[in-house]
């Protein structure tokens, strides 16, 4: 019967971050001036985000050295992460994207022109005048990166933030085919059912949800 009736639905769960999907992320890169120093910088901080699946502390702490080219993509090493408190290193492959527009090697490599040379942080700060430093960024200058950006591309509407480049790897892997097992290996996620509840069951909910078949 439909009405009032007593309340059964308890508190919402706590807003989870926006996952990015590839044609948003071209939206935020396309809407971005990439004739800037800052604006090379922050292309490359999301597609290479976006493509390694990283938190974003871990790739403000990404150094020159833990970046290596290989033939077919590049080697991103991450030396301590949620799931490595130890810090014995993990590695996370990146290979070209089909589009030099969103491919994160080549904004890596554009960032690299630009950036002063010399060993440090792979991400630097952007000095006033438009120059890039040697200066390290940190976490929060990558989240707000990822929020003015989407800001900026006309996602105001979005909970977007510094995560959305992870939860939107997970979750378009998953849409596009990739086993669980594959995307657990490039997020680094110990715990399966983790991924499963957090990044790949929510987008799904209304394509598998069995409410349809109750005849109301």
């Amino acid at each position: 019967m439909c009405g009032a009736g007593r309340r059964i639905i308890g508190a919402a769960p706590r807003r989870q971050a926006h996952p990015l999907t590839v044609t948003e992320i071209e939206q935020i890169v396309m809407a971005m001036d990439v004739g800037t120093t800052i604006g090379l910088r922050d292309r490359a901080i999301l597609l290479l985000g976006y493509a390694s699946a990283l938190r974003p502390s871990e790739l403000a702490a990404l150094y020159i050295a833990d970046v290596v080219a290989r033939p077919g993509g590049i080697l991103v090493t991450v030396r301590r992460s949620k799931t490595d408190q130890e810090g014995r290193g993990q590695m996370v492959g990146v290979v070209p994207g089909a589009c030099r527009e969103t491919d994160p090697v080549s904004a890596l490599a554009d960032w690299m022109v630009v950036r002063p040379a010399g060993a440090g942080p792979l991400f630097t700060r952007i000095h006033p005048s438009g120059d890039a430093t040697l200066e390290p960024i940190g976490a929060r200058t990558v989240s707000r990166t990822v929020q003015s950006r989407a800001l900026g591309a006309g996602m105001g509407g979005l909970q977007i933030s510094g995560h959305s480049l992870r939860a939107g790897h997970a979750t378009t892997a998953a849409a596009n085919g990739a086993s669980i097992e594959r995307i657990a290996a490039q997020t680094r996620h110990r715990d399966l059912n983790t991924l499963i509840e957090h990044y790949i069951r929510p987008p799904n909910a209304l394509t598998n949800t069995t409410s349809g078949n109750l005849g109301l």
